[in-house]
């Protein structure tokens, strides 16, 4: 891995980020500090999070930053949920989002697993 923008889980996460953006943009105004808001911070922190476990130097960081995307992920899939139970997106917005949402999902995963085996590799 040479760079950060070589990950694929980062730039699928912000392929994400991007659809969240676009979506929340049509919701209702009353939403705009509740429900956009905390999707919108989710969405970023999504990338952002993988970004920084990827400039960490110690192994343990890595994976908080890592597990911390994850835990990110697993909140705006409730949100996006909520945005569906509420009419703010359709069935076939929902279905976009989630398709994404597990590709990420995956992908970390994945990526979370390479890092452990890398760590046990070299120790």
């Amino acid at each position: 891995m040479k760079s950060l923008e070589d990950l694929i889980v980062w730039q699928e996460a912000r392929i994400l980020m991007r659809l969240v953006y676009k979506l929340t943009a049509k919701f209702p105004g009353e939403e705009k500090f509740n429900l956009v808001k905390h999707m919108r911070a989710c969405s970023r922190n999504i990338p952002a999070n993988i970004a920084e476990g990827f400039g960490r130097f110690h192994y343990q960081e890595s994976m908080q930053f890592n597990r911390i995307a994850r835990g990110s992920l697993m909140e705006l899939k409730s949100d996006i949920y909520s945005s569906y139970d509420c009419n703010y997106i359709n069935r076939d917005e929902l279905d976009k989002l989630l398709e994404q949402i597990t590709l990420v999902h995956k992908l970390l995963n994945a990526f979370i697993k390479s890092t452990y085996k890398i760590k046990n590799t070299n120790s």
